[in-house]
């Protein structure tokens, strides 16, 4: 709970405890018990988890990822013909292009998926280290340094695994665009 809720992995962890990542696995399983040496670390990062298991703010709402299997849209009526226009195109060159555009916005659809996905834990990681930089540290100096140590190299991670988060952002705004177009245009060409 503590490892979801903050947003971290399993061998952020295990570094902090100061144990294997298997180690915590274990632990997380119910397998073996939490030894007493390990409760200091670990009960002042449960301290941090949101109301009411603990006194930490609550995690931050996202939207529910993408559907690729929602229903189109209903298909909005098209204007009749203007007397000069141009032929429609021929029924088999639409059905092709309705099937190649519903190829298109599945593939983009589970994209946008895995990438709101990928956003949400990132975002979830970034609130877990606001709150891990606002907890008061141990009183112990070798505990505190030890703390400052692993809060570091979490910074390091998360700055590595997000290096640009507006750029990320942008792209999952024109992702999600682009799928809503292709959504409107297959709607109409199944008409």
């Amino acid at each position: 709970m503590v490892r979801a809720c903050l947003g971290l992995s399993t061998r952020q962890l295990a570094h902090y405890l100061g144990v294997s990542m298997g180690f915590v696995t274990h632990l997380e399983a119910g397998r073996k018990p939490l030894p007493g040496a390990l409760l200091p670390r670990l009960l002042l990062l449960a301290r941090l988890l949101p109301p009411p298991l603990g006194t930490g703010l609550p995690l931050p709402e996202l939207p529910p990822p993408h559907d690729p299997l929602l229903p189109l849209p209903a298909p909005e009526r098209l204007a009749p013909p203007l007397p000069d226009a141009p032929a429609p195109p021929e029924p088999e060159t639409l059905r092709r292009r309705l099937r190649d555009q519903r190829l298109r916005l599945l593939t983009l659809s589970q994209h946008l998926a895995a990438e709101q996905a990928r956003m949400a834990g990132l975002a979830r990681r970034h609130h877990g280290l606001a709150l891990l930089r606002a907890a008061l540290p141990p009183p112990e100096a070798a505990e505190a340094a030890h703390y400052a140590r692993w809060l570091a190299r979490l910074s390091d991670d998360l700055t590595r695994d997000d290096p640009t988060p507006a750029v990320r952002a942008a792209a999952l705004h024109l992702l999600a665009a682009r799928v809503a177009g292709l959504r409107a245009e297959v709607a109409a060409l199944a008409v």
